[in-house]
């Protein structure tokens, strides 16, 4: 009979045990790759022991210098893989950023990765506003002020032209050939909009790989159409509201690779030193143009019944975006970024959601939250319709949320003169669709 050493026998015993629970997450990169001789692989500066119940995803081949992403348990000073998954990005190719901060003193930290090596860049002080060179086609230079972002106003007064959109995800590439074919943009990626207004209805970050040059590509546009008086709105999402907080679950994993690489936990990238950070937190999660209420997930009759004005659900959001995430949850009024009947969650429109993140509103109760705010519908992302189009075919619900990670799926609703269209990567004009809210995806 085969025997095994004792000190084997506890330490899989002990493995068996600890793999029970969540096991760490790293990414990093493929060093060496198993051998009959030596069936380990070393990823970073690991070695990473693996058994007959490791999980080894085939997607991409296991390449030396690509990256991978480990899910492993310690032991014995020993770490043993449970999952393995080799990604086709190569370590020296990666490229991100610039993560800029502003010292007590407004001195400047730029941080950018450049083929995998970290580039620090101090500027000093400086009263007025500095531009920054970068490497992003879409934003070649980005305007700093040593001022804090001042949250925006909540509701606006109905422009020439409206055009919403939402989750994003990271997804620039999609977004800049859309807003391009529909002349919102210009060659130069420049806002060419004029008095007209776009907006942002939450999810821009996560699962995308290309979400820090968005948001600076954003956060341009916004600029540039204030000057215009135009507007670019900028929703918060949960996702938003999770990376903040540093719930990454669905961050990509090329900035899970950057955070380690730079050496800053990747929510703290965006804390209130943060450039982009400082923005981000003060964003709006509700906003009125005209008679229409955009919110990432929806309001719901809790939320209504709270009596809150929009600035108050806003500044209430702003102050609990965290970290931590996931705070008590208990009280919906001290809790709204969290909570699943918050704007950020909320998914009572849709029958199919409606049990865990319900209930579904009344016609009566939908009523009264659209003549509170003297609005005719309100407009959400956050559960996948796939079109852009009425809930249900109820005139008061819109939703907006497709899947702009796939070519040519990208859509937006527009709105002329109270007319209601839907905008493709490819087409404009076309009736908005019937969405069921009954379909599963």
């Amino acid at each position: 009979m085969l025997q095994f050493p004792l000190s084997f026998v506890l330490t899989f015993c002990s493995f068996i045990t600890t793999s029970i629970a969540k096991p760490t997450e790293i990414v990093e990169v493929i060093q060496t790759l198993p051998t009959i001789a030596s069936p380990s692989w070393k990823i970073g500066d690991v070695q990473y022991v693996i058994n007959d119940t490791t999980v080894i995803d085939s997607e991409y081949t296991a390449i030396v210098g690509n990256l991978a992403v480990v899910s492993y348990h310690s032991v014995h000073n020993q770490k043993f893989a449970t999952e393995i998954i080799p990604l086709s990005i190569v370590a020296n190719e990666v490229n991100d950023g610039p993560y800029i901060f502003v010292d007590d003193k407004k001195q400047l930290v730029s941080i950018t990765v450049k083929n995998g090596i970290v580039d620090r860049l101090e500027l000093q002080a400086a009263n007025d506003t500095r531009a920054i060179a970068t490497s992003i086609p879409s934003v070649p230079s980005i305007a700093i002020a040593s001022t804090s972002t001042t949250p925006p106003a909540d509701t606006y007064a109905m422009p020439p032209k409206l055009l919403a959109v939402s989750d994003i995800e990271g997804n620039l590439d999609h977004l800049i050939a859309f807003l391009h074919f529909h002349n919102v943009i210009d060659n130069n990626y420049n806002w060419a909009w004029g008095t007209n207004h776009l907006l942002f209805n939450g999810d821009s970050v996560d699962r995308g790989d290309k979400v820090t040059e968005l948001l600076w590509f954003i956060r341009k546009l916004q600029q540039q159409a204030a000057e215009a008086n135009g507007n670019v709105h900028f929703v918060l999402g949960n996702h938003e509201a999770m990376i903040l907080a540093d719930d990454i679950r669905y961050t990509h994993p090329k900035y899970k690779f950057i955070a380690e690489r730079i050496g800053i936990p990747y929510h703290e990238l965006w804390n209130n030193n943060s450039v982009l950070g400082n923005w981000l937190r003060a964003q709006n999660s509700i906003v009125q143009v005209g008679p229409y209420l955009f919110t990432h997930a929806g309001y719901g009759p809790e939320l209504d019944a709270l009596q809150l004005s929009k600035e108050e659900i806003n500044s209430s959001i702003r102050n609990t975006l965290g970290p931590p995430a996931w705070p008590d949850r208990t009280e919906l009024a001290n809790t709204l970024a969290w909570h699943s009947k918050g704007p950020l969650w909320y998914r009572g429109y849709f029958n199919k959601h409606s049990d865990t993140y319900g209930p579904k509103p009344t016609d009566e109760e939908l009523d009264a939250i659209l003549t509170k705010h003297q609005a005719k519908a309100i407009i959400v992302g956050h559960t996948v319709t796939g079109t852009v189009g009425w809930l249900d075919g109820d005139k008061r619900l819109i939703g907006i949320d497709v899947h702009w990670d796939e070519a040519g799926q990208g859509q937006g609703l527009l709105i002329v003169d109270e007319k209601l269209s839907r905008s493709t990567m490819t087409e404009s004009n076309l009736e908005l669709q019937v969405v069921s809210t009954s379909k599963q995806e």
